[in-house]
C-alpha cells in the first residue's frame, strides 16, 4: 500500500473508542488503523494514543501528515444521556410562555433563566428599551455554578444589537464563553433558538476540551498539519470555528459514518446502519446522498436548528447499560445510558472480578448487584451541585478501587447523582452489556469472558414482578440480550425508512405488532402472512456491526453487508470530507416598495432587484471569510432565492424573500 502524496489522519472520538485511520488520499487507500478506548476524564491520553498507534503503524513521520480532520459523537452522547456542562440562559424581550416551549422548561430546571425586557420587531426596529440592570445580581448569584452563557432575543436575526450588548456584558464580568442564537440561525422561530442557544453554551466547555486533548497531542507528536472537524452536515470546518459553535457537531459522527460508509461501499441507494458503542444512527441515501434536516436536527429529544443530514438515532449500541427494571413489564431495559462493560472493566480492574464473584454466591439479590463505581479522573477539579452530588463524590474519592453501587447508593437521588457524575466524565461505571452478552456467547473474544458470565448470572436470577426469574441461565439471559438488540437496531432502521416513506410511525408499529404475533403461531395453524422489510441494500458500519449482521438480515429482509474497514467509518468519512458552509439572509418589506436586507448593519432599498444583488454581495463577503476561517483555499459558491409572494386582485404583493447561499471546497 503506498504512502506517496499527501495524507490525512481521520480521527473518530465516540463515546466508546477513539479510532484513528491514516488516508493517503491520491490513492483512496487506508494506510493504517487503530483502535483506543476512550477515556473521558482524559481525552487528550486516548487521542495521543490513538495518533502514536496509527502513525506506528504506518511507519510514518509525524511531518508526513498534513491535515488531521476529527469527527465525534461526544456532543450527541452528550445530550442523548442528558450531559453537557451546566450554562446560563438570558432572554430579551420574550414572552414567559415562549421559554415554556420546545423543551427549554425542562432545560431550564438546572439551568437558570434571566428575562430582561428589550427586543425588536420583525423589521429589525426596537419596541423595548433594553433593561440590563437585573443581569449584574443574576450573574453574582448564579455564575460559581456555571461554565458558559446563552443569549437570545426577540427578533434578533433581524437586528443583533441586544444580544451583542448583553454578550459583551457578560463576557466582561465572567470571561465565560457566551453563545448568541442570533449566530447560530436565521429562523425567527425564538424557543428553537433558545434551546439551540443553551445546548450550544452546555457544549462549549465538553467540545473545546476535545479539541485542546487533539491540539496537545498533535503538538506532543510534532505533527503540524492544521486541525479540521467534522459538522452534522458532513462538512469540515477549522478547530477555531467549531470552538464557538460546538452545538454543530452534533451528529457529526452520524455524518462522518454515513460519508464513510458511502465511500468505503459505494453504494448509491439504501440505508446506511452505524451501530457504535453508545447509540444506533440510521441514514436513508438517495443518489449517493443522505438527504438533509428539513427542519434542523433533534438529538435527545430536542429541536434544533442545526444543519444536519437526517440521522434517526435510537439510544442503544454495544456499551448500553442492561438494568433490571422489575416494576416494568419488560424487567430488562438496555440503554440509552453507556456503561463500562464488565469484561472490560473487570480487566483494568482486578477487583471487580472479585465483587461479582461475591455477589453472584449471594441467595438474594439486590437491584445494584453487577453494577461498580470508580472516580475517574483525580485530576480534574470539579465542585457538587447537590448534597447528594457531594455523598457520591466523597465515597469514590475516599476509594482508590472500584466500589459496589451499593456501598455508594442509598436513595434516588444519589442515583441521580451518579447519572451526573457519570455523564460528566468525573466517575466511571461498569454493568452488564450486549458486548458482555455477545463474550457470554462466545461472538466476541476481545477479553476474559469471566466477568461477562458472572454478570449474566448475577443478572438472569433477578425476580421479575411475579417473583419469576429473568433467565434460566446466564447464557439464555445473554441470548435475550443480543436478540432484543437486534430488535431495537432493526426496530430503529424500520422507522428511519417509515419517515422517508412519510408513514405513520403508529401504523408501522401497528404492522410489527401483528407480524410478531403471527410469528409465534405456528405456520400450520394460520392462514394469514405479514411480511415487513426494507426494499433497498443495508450497510452496517461500527464495530459491533458483525455481532448483528445475520439477525439484521433477517428481521429486515434484506441484505446487509459490513465493507472493509466498517469498524473505522467515521474516521475514513472525517478523513474525505469537504469544507462547507451556508449561510441565510432575509429581505422584508416594511410598506410597500421599501425592501430591506437583514445583515448585521441592515440596509434598506427602493429596488427588489437591488436589495437581492446587495444580499448575495454581503453573502458572499460573510461565506468568504467564513471557508477562510474553515480552513479553505478555493471554493464555490451558490445561491438559492425563497421569494414569497401573494396575489392581491390580479397583482403580486411581495412579502419577503429568503436567500440561502452556500460556499463548498476541499480543505488543501
Amino acid at each position: 500500500m503506498t504512502t506517496e502524496g499527501p495524507l490525512t489522519i481521520g480521527i473518530d472520538t465516540g463515546g466508546t473508542y477513539t479510532d484513528a485511520l491514516v488516508y493517503a488520499r491520491t490513492t483512496g487507500d487506508v494506510v493504517a488503523k487503530t483502535k483506543v478506548r476512550t477515556t473521558h476524564g482524559d481525552l487528550g491520553g486516548c487521542v495521543s494514543a490513538a495518533l502514536t498507534s496509527v502513525l506506528i503503524q504506518a511507519s510514518l513521520d509525524a511531518s508526513a501528515i498534513d491535515l488531521v480532520c476529527v469527527s465525534t459523537t461526544l456532543a450527541t452522547n452528550a445530550l442523548v444521556e442528558g450531559g453537557g456542562r451546566p450554562a446560563g440562559l438570558v432572554a430579551i424581550g420574550l414572552e414567559a410562555a415562549i421559554t415554556e416551549r420546545r423543551g427549554l422548561a425542562d432545560l431550564t430546571q438546572e439551568n437558570p433563566l434571566l428575562h430582561l425586557d428589550g427586543g425588536h420587531s420583525s423589521y429589525g426596529l426596537e419596541t423595548n428599551k433594553l433593561d440590563m440592570i437585573p443581569l449584574d445580581n443574576w450573574l453574582s448569584e448564579n455564575d460559581g455554578d456555571l461554565e458558559a452563557y446563552a443569549v437570545v432575543g426577540s427578533f434578533s436575526v433581524r437586528n443583533p444589537e441586544h444580544e451583542l450588548k448583553v454578550a459583551n456584558a457578560i463576557k466582561q464580568l465572567t470571561g465565560k464563553p457566551t453563545t448568541l442564537s442570533h449566530e447560530l440561525s436565521g429562523q425567527l422561530d425564538a424557543a428553537k433558538r433558545s434551546v439551540t442557544a443553551l445546548l450550544n453554551a452546555r457544549l462549549v466547555p465538553l467540545v473545546r476540551d476535545l479539541i485542546l486533548a487533539v491540539e496537545t497531542a498533535m503538538t506532543r507528536l510534532g505533527i503540524q498539519s492544521r486541525l479540521m472537524v467534522m459538522r452534522g452536515d458532513g462538512s469540515l470546518v477549522s478547530a477555531e470555528f467549531v470552538k464557538s459553535r460546538p452545538i454543530e457537531t452534533i451528529l457529526s459522527g452520524p455524518a462522518a459514518s454515513a460519508i464513510g460508509a458511502l465511500g468505503l461501499s459505494g453504494m448509491t441507494d439504501g440505508v446506511i446502519a452505524d451501530i457504535g458503542g453508545t447509540t444506533t444512527d440510521v441514514a436513508v441515501i438517495r443518489e449517493g446522498r443522505s438527504s438533509p434536516q428539513t427542519a434542523g436536527a433533534k438529538v435527545g429529544g430536542y429541536e434544533t436548528m442545526v444543519n444536519a443530514i437526517r440521522i434517526h438515532t435510537e439510544g442503544i449500541g454495544g456499551d448500553s447499560h442492561v438494568r433490571h427494571t422489575p416494576l416494568q413489564s419488560n424487567p430488562l431495559s438496555i440503554g440509552p445510558r453507556r456503561v463500562t462493560p464488565l469484561a472490560l472493566a473487570s480487566d483494568e480492574r482486578a477487583e471487580i472480578l472479585e465483587m461479582l464473584e461475591e455477589q453472584a454466591s449471594r441467595s438474594v439479590r439486590s437491584d445494584g448487584d453487577g453494577i461498580y463505581i470508580w472516580l475517574q479522573n483525580h485530576n480534574r477539579e470539579w465542585i457538587p451541585q447537590s448534597a447528594a452530588d457531594a455523598k457520591v463524590y466523597d465515597a469514590v474519592t475516599r476509594s482508590p478501587k472500584a466500589l459496589k453501587l451499593e456501598d455508594v447508593v442509598t436513595s434516588g437521588l444519589e442515583r441521580n447523582a451518579i447519572d451526573r457524575l457519570v455523564s460528566r466524565g468525573i466517575c466511571g461505571l461498569a454493568a452488564f452489556t450486549p458486548t458482555d452478552a455477545a463474550h457470554v456467547l462466545g461472538i466476541d473474544r476481545r477479553y476474559d469472558p469471566g466477568a461477562s458470565e458472572l454478570g449474566a448470572k448475577i443478572l438472569a436470577s433477578q425476580l421479575d414482578r411475579l417473583g419469576v426469574p429473568l433467565a434460566e441461565t446466564g447464557f439464555v439471559l445473554a441470548s435475550e440480550v443480543r436478540a432484543a438488540v437486534a430488535d431495537a437496531v432493526g426496530n430503529a432502521i424500520f422507522s428511519a425508512t417509515a419517515e422517508h416513506d412519510d408513514l405513520n410511525i403508529s401504523d408501522l408499529d401497528s404492522a410489527l405488532r401483528a407480524s410478531k404475533q403471527l410469528d409465534s403461531t405456528p405456520l400450520a395453524n394460520r392462514l394469514l402472512n405479514i411480511t415487513i422489510g426494507i426494499t433497498q441494500s443495508l450497510v452496517c458500519v461500527g464495530a459491533p456491526a458483525l455481532l448483528y449482521r445475520s439477525e439484521l438480515s433477517d428481521y429486515l429482509n434484506t441484505a446487509c453487508s459490513t465493507p472493509n474497514n466498517f469498524d473505522v467509518a467515521n474516521a475514513y468519512g472525517a478523513a474525505i470530507g469537504l469544507i462547507r458552509v451556508s449561510s441565510s439572509t432575509t429581505v422584508s418589506a416594511p410598506r410597500r416598495g421599501l425592501f430591506r436586507v437583514h445583515t448585521h448593519d441592515p440596509e434598506t432599498f427602493y429596488d427588489l432587484s437591488e436589495a437581492k444583488e446587495f444580499a448575495e454581495i454581503q453573502a458572499k463577503n460573510d461565506l468568504t471569510e467564513k471557508m477562510h476561517i474553515a480552513g479553505a483555499s478555493n471554493f464555490t459558491f451558490s445561491y438559492n432565492w425563497d421569494v414569497k409572494e401573494v396575489d392581491v386582485e390580479g397583482r403580486q404583493l411581495f412579502i419577503e424573500a429568503l436567500l440561502k447561499a452556500e460556499a463548498e471546497g476541499a480543505p488543501y
